[in-house]
């Protein structure tokens, strides 16, 4: 990893790289003793990467923290990143296997995944944090340890606005910990089923202001339906754009990069939150989140007379 970093990071992204196997036009959902064959197949870098690529063509200044092993699925994920002009200056390098690997099983109205993972990678410590001071720290998972409260309360004290995902843990508001981790969190960006089943709640505008007691500022993906946000007492909802959707692995990353590049540039909740719908909605166009747009390309998709 390269220490001459100075403070050049606008965003730092927190999160592990996954190689996704992605499985489209299968007749039925997999299942025990059945064998189905799927009319399409692509491979693609997934998780965290699909952010850093987003955040990369849009032009943010951003850093990935990423530790890779020495087997071929960690070469070919840096490989690309590296083609891609996505900047390697945080990534760690083991002398070792460290493979990330999902099985997605993709139709147009959701996927499923089969993954595997060697180890979780390793947070940065707080001192990692004082050297790099980002404006923006991103995480891309969520639990409740103290290396994660620990990191996220060393970004409160050094002034870094901290976003976090949530990704299906299986936790619920009544978790020993957990409202007091929300509230550690600036910005925290569940899709609709996760704020649903954090919540308990069967709707996603209950599930909203029930987090919202808890946190600043939350975004709920919803899909097809675009996205939904409460800060300080705002009310913002902005609609999907209209496109075929074609894989949607990934969009939902694709939604925080371009949120926190709004956040970044956008004078307002609601253009950060436009930016962010444009990510994610693109993102689906496409395998893994690859139709992801550049910063000169979105003025095409900028609507805002159209949010409501």
């Amino acid at each position: 990893m390269n220490d001459a970093l100075g403070s050049h990071y606008d965003v730092m992204v927190v999160g592990e790289y996954y190689f996704d196997l992605i499985f489209r036009g299968l007749p039925e959902v997999p299942k025990i003793s059945a064998d189905l064959w799927a009319e399409e197949f692509e491979w693609v870098p997934g998780a965290a990467y699909s952010t850093a690529l987003a955040l990369a063509r849009l032009g943010t200044k951003a850093g990935w923290w990423c530790t890779f092993g020495n087997d071929i699925f960690s070469r070919m994920i840096v490989g690309e990143a590296r083609r891609e002009n996505i900047d390697d200056g945080l990534f760690i390098h083991l002398e070792k296997p460290l493979r990330r690997v999902s099985a997605a099983f993709s139709f147009a109205h959701d996927r499923g995944f089969i993954s595997y993972a060697e180890q979780p990678d390793p947070l940065p410590k707080p001192e990692d944090l004082e050297r790099i001071r980002p404006r923006i720290l991103l995480l891309q998972g969520f639990s409740l340890d103290e290396e994660r409260r620990a990191l996220i309360q060393a970004a409160r004290d050094l002034g870094i606005v901290v976003c976090s995902d949530l990704q299906h843990v299986d936790y619920k508001l009544s978790t020993p910990g957990i409202q007091e981790m929300l509230r550690l969190i600036d910005v925290f960006l569940p899709n609709s089923s996760e704020a649903k089943a954090l919540t308990g709640e069967d709707d996603v505008e209950r599930a909203l202001a029930s987090i919202a007691r808890f946190c600043p500022t939350v975004v709920v993906k919803c899909g097809a339906e675009g996205a939904i946000a409460s800060s300080k007492g705002e009310i913002c909802r902005v609609p999907a754009l209209a496109v075929d959707v074609f894989d949607t692995t990934g969009a939902g990353d694709c939604f925080n990069a371009g949120f926190v590049h709004g956040l970044l540039n956008e004078p307002d909740l609601r253009g950060a939150i436009e930016i962010a719908v444009i990510c994610g909605s693109l993102a689906v166009t496409g395998y893994g989140g690859r139709n992801l747009p550049f910063q000169e390309d979105l003025t095409k998709y900028r609507r805002r007379e159209a949010a409501i």
